[in-house]
């Protein structure tokens, strides 16, 4: 009986194996991928951590808007953003630690911390002393963290079905973020990560997953891919989100918009109403039929709710930056 025990272990180590061989998803190609989402509106900051990869678009002397992205995206996801706001604002726009091509943090660590830390080198480097952080998802954490934690590099808050509201109904977190739930996901996904868990992950963000064309899940897929970035994704998985930092939200003193996609299946809008309540003057928008990423599924009807009250804000062209001496490298 052992005998036969001990052989089927082996028979199923092997097929496990071959399954490995058969079904690895290599890294993308870091110097194809520099080119294709880099190029030429690439920007690089150098910290001891990473080599972080933003872009800085629009007038000099406007209102200045930091873009944040949420979980496994990228910079990207603001293009439609950016290119409806570019006349008006300077927009500045980056890949966080573990995303995008700016890869992974030397240290592993993907904490809040350590996230506004690359935001605010990228501030300092394109000599930027405050901005209206616009997050979404986990960059809306990113973003209203920042708020608390560095108030003086803030002067407006704009959260995008952000994470981190202590609320009901629960996240529901989609098929990709589900796997690294699990010690053995968090071993397979630097080795497996099929295009099909990609889109399918996508799918459960939009609202209508016929509006997601080929060219972008290629592009979630691609950077998904970056050398790093997925143990990044497992890394981050367990890194301490602080959720005892929500009972501090209500000390939040910018100005504060809300825009949440009605149809959001992760994190639902009730989130939203949750830090409506939480902060001081702020007010929500809903969307009705978008989901978890609203810049991406319907950046008309969001740029719509955005660009008046950044307008009622500052206005255009009123600088919401006082520039500092930052001196160049």
């Amino acid at each position: 009986m052992r005998k036969w025990l001990f052989r089927i272990v082996i028979l199923l180590a092997l097929l496990i194996g071959v399954g490995l061989l058969l079904f690895r998803t290599p890294d993308s190609d870091a110097a194809a991928m520099q080119a294709k989402y880099g190029g030429a509106q690439a920007h690089y900051v150098e910290t001891d951590q990473a080599r972080i990869h933003y872009r800085d678009v629009g007038p000099r002397d406007a209102s200045v808007l930091l873009l944040v992205h949420g979980s496994n995206s990228s910079l990207q996801t603001w293009e439609q953003t950016v290119d409806a706001l570019k006349g008006q604002y300077r927009l500045i726009s980056l890949d966080l630690p573990g995303h995008g091509i700016t890869g992974p943090n030397k240290s592993r660590d993907y904490s809040a911390k350590a996230m506004i830390g690359a935001a605010t080198a990228v501030l300092d480097d394109a000599k930027v002393e405050k901005a209206v952080w616009v997050g979404n998802s986990m960059g809306g954490w990113v973003a209203w963290r920042a708020a608390l934690d560095v108030p003086a590099r803030v002067s407006g808050l704009v959260l995008v079905d952000a994470s981190g509201a202590v609320a009901e109904p629960p996240v529901k977190l989609y098929l990709g973020a589900r796997l690294t739930q699990s010690w053995l996901g968090r071993q397979l996904l630097p080795i497996l990560t099929p295009r099909s868990v990609v889109q399918s992950s996508l799918e459960q963000n939009y609202a209508d997953p016929k509006r997601l064309s080929e060219a972008l899940v290629t592009r979630y897929w691609d950077l998904a891919r970056y050398p790093g970035n997925r143990q990044a994704t497992a890394d981050r998985a367990i890194a301490d989100r602080e959720t005892a930092k929500w009972n501090d939200i209500g000390k939040l003193s910018a100005p504060t918009l809300i825009i949440w996609g009605k149809q959001d299946r992760t994190i639902p809008w009730q989130h939203g109403k949750a830090f409506e309540r939480a902060i001081a003057g702020s007010k929500m928008h809903v969307i009705a039929d978008a989901g978890h990423l609203p810049m991406e599924e319907a950046p008309k009807q969001f740029v719509g709710l955005l660009q008046p009250w950044l307008a009622s804000q500052t206005g255009p062209n009123a600088s919401a930056q006082t520039p500092r001496a930052i001196p160049v490298p």
